[in-house]
């Protein structure tokens, strides 16, 4: 086999052999490779015993193991503790786990098998057969790019990337942040590999992470692009996360915490003044959907996956559950969070014309300031989508042709992101302030929600299951969809009636649902 460290940067290889080697040896069972030996050697020069602050001390100063500080190599370099954390990502990357072997077994005969690597990371961690398929999967996709395009990687050509694996136990302070059994799970956790530096050295986006489910059912049936997770998501890296029902591990991304949050998060805590940062969020949103839609099909926009890491008028398009490629023909019809999911996906499976409608629903919700609980009732008449008095024309125009009942009448994300850079520039031009009615809407509307909510949450279980704490509208619904004493006993509200109406993700937990009720209401193309 070819020597790895042919494929390796120069500064990456004096990294290995001069700290992450020597320290991995003096502790192997703590960096998830105990049984593991390098194939590389490490620098016998160097104690094992010297400490992570030491050894970073000395990084600080090291010349020949920082990063070639050129753009080409796409390594973003915030300060010389975020080096180092980028550094140990570089060991710890899926592609580079061919270099550790089992004390047993002979060295790997071609470069980039990771075959051992992965048989003891799925007993270990109890990986879903479903999801071992996914991690090789991936694994096997960076493999065949580092073989064939490395040598192109280290003069510049290509940008570096690296997706390390990271084992569970390095994440600590674990807070739950979907609570729906519809959604996928997520955590907000501390970021605590061996390599840690003290607390007040630990760059912002190493500290607390965000980790995003992958699926919601271990055995969830999917054919992932390995290329998705780079063209779709700023990751960290990957771990697993331990399930209890089924005694088995589903991948999670490691992906930084956003600085200002979620979208959703954020419509709840603010109110406009002005036009402009909302049509900013919705253009820099339409950007990401515009250059997605040339080769794919996203699935499932709302707007917690629109995630706010720079700036509260930059959202960033996140999650890849659902995504797809254009020409995929297969028919996933029950994908998405209602109700961001366009009436006749139910019929036709996902299409760029169904994330456009998705969309529309965002724009309206931009100004409303309305979200959709996924722990709660969501009432037809209390969330209704209605027109917005003494909205921008321009902006009502928008979110209506987003929302046309007829998918062919919408528009494509490339006119949709005109028409919005068009209005954005009228609006940095010439400010216009959001109206006193608009405001009195967005002030009654959050009211009668909170009021809603108020009433629903006093209600015992039992009661939740009889009737709703306020009217609802009629929705279509499988007649013989009852409510199972498996969800009380979970104490998951999906269903009040003949209704089941949480805005939660669809998927397995809906599907004997012929359609869901609709929230919109007095639009041109809806009577």
């Amino acid at each position: 086999m070819s020597n790895i460290s042919e494929y390796i940067l120069e500064c990456d290889l004096n990294f290995y052999r001069t700290y992450a080697l020597p320290i991995i040896k003096n502790n192997p069972e703590i960096f998830d490779l105990d049984g593991f030996q390098s194939i590389l050697h490490e620098n016998e020069n160097i104690s094992p015993h010297r400490t992570i602050q030491e050894a970073f001390h000395e990084f600080e100063s090291d010349k020949q193991s920082q990063y070639e500080l050129n753009p080409r190599y796409g390594r973003y370099v915030w300060d010389m503790a975020d080096q180092w954390y980028q550094k140990w990502s570089v060991v710890f990357s899926i592609e580079h786990m061919c270099n550790w072997v089992t004390n047993s077994s002979s060295k790997p005969t071609k470069v980039f098998d990771v075959t051992a690597w992965l048989t003891h990371t799925a007993k270990k961690y109890y990986i879903h057969p479903d999801h071992l398929k996914l991690l090789q999967h991936l694994s096997h996709y960076i493999a065949d790019w580092h073989q064939s395009n490395r040598p192109l990687a280290l003069r510049g050509v290509f940008k570096l990337n690296t997706v390390p694996f990271f084992p569970p136990t390095w994440f600590i302070n674990k807070s739950r942040q979907s609570k729906s059994e519809g959604l996928a799970p997520s955590y907000l956790a501390t970021f605590v590999p061996p390599y840690r530096l003290s607390d007040h050295q630990v760059p912002e986006r190493w500290n607390q992470v965000f980790l995003k489910g992958i699926t919601v059912q271990p055995d969830q049936k999917f054919n992932l692009d390995p290329i998705l997770i780079h063209s779709t998501l700023h990751i960290l890296g990957i771990t697993t996360d331990y399930d209890e029902e089924s005694q088995t591990s589903k991948l999670m991304f490691v992906m930084p915490k956003a600085k200002f949050g979620n979208l959703e998060s954020y419509i709840d805590r603010e109110i406009p003044k002005d036009y402009l940062k909302p049509c900013q969020l919705a253009l820099s949103i339409t950007k990401d959907v515009k250059d997605l839609h040339w080769n794919f099909i996203h699935g499932n926009i709302h707007p917690r996956n629109i995630l706010l890491n720079y700036a509260d008028y930059v959202g960033e398009l996140v999650d890849i559950t659902f995504m797809k490629r254009n020409n995929d023909k297969s028919n996933m019809s029950w994908a998405g969070r209602w109700p961001y999911v366009a009436p006749e996906v139910v019929s036709t499976g996902l299409s760029t014309s169904a994330d456009i409608y998705a969309l529309g629903i965002i724009i309206w919700q931009l100004i409303s300031r309305v979200t959709f609980p996924d722990d709660a009732l969501v009432d037809p008449h209390i969330y209704r989508i209605e027109p917005i008095p003494g909205v921008l024309k321009e902006w009502q125009d928008i979110y209506i042709d987003c929302l046309h009942i007829d998918p062919s009448k919408r528009p494509n994300a490339y006119t949709l992101h005109r028409r919005l850079t068009t209005l954005c520039t009228k609006l940095k031009q010439s400010p216009v302030p959001i109206s006193d009615i608009t405001t009195d809407y967005i002030k009654a509307r959050r009211t009668e929600i909170d009021q809603f909510l108020s009433s629903y949450r006093k209600l015992s279980p039992q009661e939740l299951y009889v009737s709703s704490p306020m009217p609802t509208s009629t929705s279509s619904t499988d007649s013989h969809t009852s409510t199972s004493s498996s969800n009380e006993s979970r104490g998951t509200l999906y269903q009040v009636g003949d209704q089941v109406l949480t805005a939660s993700v669809t998927r397995s937990s809906h599907q004997r649902l012929r359609n869901y009720p609709s929230l919109i209401q007095s639009f041109p193309s809806y009577t």
